[in-house]
């Protein structure tokens, strides 16, 4: 499945970075929420949770507090 992710095509870099692409990951999360068990949404959550942590933190300290990403997120959803 990793290969698959690695070599699936995807659109071009956006001025929106790591927190566009996790933003669009939380979207597609969203619209299947309700077909998946407490359990399983737990584990997305957590995935995403470690994809943020370890890939996306040091520059979000920087750059966002809580509340502005979860803004960005919000304006982002309410714009597509």
């Amino acid at each position: 499945m990793m290969a698959r992710m690695i070599d699936w095509p995807a659109a071009p870099d956006s001025e929106d970075g790591w927190y566009g692409a996790l933003s669009a990951y939380a979207d597609c999360l969203a619209a299947v929420q309700s077909a998946l068990s407490e359990a399983e949404m737990a584990r997305f959550l957590a995935v995403g949770a470690l994809i943020y942590r370890n890939c996306c933190r040091e520059e979000a300290r920087e750059r966002w507090t809580p509340e502005a990403m979860a803004a960005f997120h919000r304006k982002r959803h309410a714009g597509a």
